[in-house]
């Protein structure tokens, strides 16, 4: 036990030091406009590269300043879709590498694109412990003031992003070693809070496993209850293994209908080595089924539908057919498989859904062109054009159809 509360000791030391930025106008993307700096006889341009926003949030309930680190999705400026928050403690840490895998995964479309809100730990036994430590604990005089932190979350931040930001009501919350703690126990304690629950190694044992009793207790008292929970770790000691091991029996017994569990064990990593891959498994894990099985050009609009109905029923908000989704799989079909009658089918979907679909038209256009049926093609090239006169491959390829006789 001295050697585990050593370990806190220093974990604690350690988030409360390690360095975050080294430039400060790449986190407060409102301080300071690029800077552009030109070097060596080529005349090179280097811009910074803005990562996400700093907010300074003053805390009425926890009376300090908390340092906020938000990124918003790649599309946000240019749609007007509303997006998951992924709420991740330890924020200055886990910022710039979580936010990475966020947005890789994203990419390539095996989990949506999310607003990502990471919040600085200030103390961390204090903010991440509901209880205080008993004896066999030990002696850390901070603990126990979780509760405090926990309603900065639910009634000063969480509000402040969802009205500032278009939020689905999808919220997950990712926490590491105590702050995986905290996020477990918030879900027995508020489990309406957020969504999903990501612990990564979290320390479980605080208190001698006293959360597993809340847990059975907070089970109990839920027939429905859609959220997700996982849970991952590096640990090969019994003890652990044992508690996991009860925890997935329990589950498996009392977990009210729509809650998911899932444990997965990193035994190559350490307890700091296992976020980064863990956070990597889990979001996937969370997301399965995200991405569209299959080609949709082959399965046709049918199975689109099906498909993204399925996702809004799971996660518990609209997950709409965008039309780049309908687009994309068209063109891939029309381009790479020379699948002219399947194309059309989906360029014509697409239109059922966004009527004003300059790159539906242009498809079509396309696909008929292929078809050889010159004179339809032409006419969805210029329909094309009404709704974007800057298409400039319907404009091509319509300059060409008139220029053959």
């Amino acid at each position: 036990m001295k050697k585990i509360c050593f370990f806190i000791l220093f974990l604690a030391q350690v988030f409360s030091t390690s360095g975050y930025v080294k430039s400060k106008n790449r986190v407060d993307i409102l301080s300071a406009n690029p800077i552009q700096e030109t070097i060596g006889p080529s005349t090179s341009i280097l811009n910074d590269y803005i990562f996400g926003q700093h907010l300074k949030f003053k805390s009425s309930l926890m009376n300090e300043e908390k340092n906020v680190f938000l990124s918003l999705p790649d599309s946000y400026k240019s749609k007007s879709d509303f997006y998951p928050v992924c709420y991740i403690l330890d924020g200055k840490s886990y910022f710039e590498p979580f936010t990475g895998v966020v947005k890789y995964l994203s990419l390539y479309e095996m989990i949506p694109e999310m607003i990502v809100v990471a919040i600085e730990s200030g103390d961390r036994l204090k903010e991440f412990t509901y209880t205080k430590a008993n004896e066999k604990t030990g002696q850390w005089p901070t603990s126990g003031g979780a509760d405090s932190f926990r309603k900065f979350l639910s009634d000063e931040l969480i509000p402040y992003i969802d009205s500032s930001y278009r939020t689905h009501p999808f919220r997950i919350i990712v926490g590491h070693s105590l702050a995986g703690l905290f996020a477990v126990e918030t879900l027995t304690r508020h489990p309406h809070l957020f969504q999903a629950t990501i612990a990564l190694s979290p320390s479980l044992y605080w208190n001698q496993y006293e959360w597993l009793k809340n847990t059975e207790i907070f089970l109990k008292k839920h027939e429905v209850l859609k959220h997700f929970l996982l849970i991952s770790g590096e640990t090969k000691e019994m003890e652990q293994t044992d508690l996991i091991e009860k925890l997935k029996e329990l589950v498996l017994k009392k977990a009210p209908k729509e809650f998911f569990y899932d444990y997965k064990c990193f035994p190559d990593e350490n307890h700091i080595s296992v976020a980064l891959p863990a956070l990597f498994y889990d979001l996937k894990k969370l997301f399965q089924g995200w991405q569209f099985p299959g080609e949709a050009w082959e399965t046709g609009p049918d199975n689109i539908k099906t498909h993204f109905q399925s996702l809004s029923e799971r996660y518990g908000f609209s997950v709409p057919v965008t039309e780049e989704f309908v687009n994309g799989h068209a063109f891939h079909g029309l381009r790479r498989h020379n699948a002219p009658d399947e194309a059309i089918k989906l360029f014509e979907f697409c239109l059922t859904l966004y009527p004003n679909s300059d790159t539906a038209y242009e498809g079509l256009g396309e696909a008929y062109e292929r078809k050889e049926m010159k004179e339809k093609a032409k006419k969805f090239y210029q329909k094309a054009l009404e709704f974007n006169p800057n298409n400039e491959n319907a404009l091509n390829q319509l300059k060409k159809l008139n220029s053959k006789k």
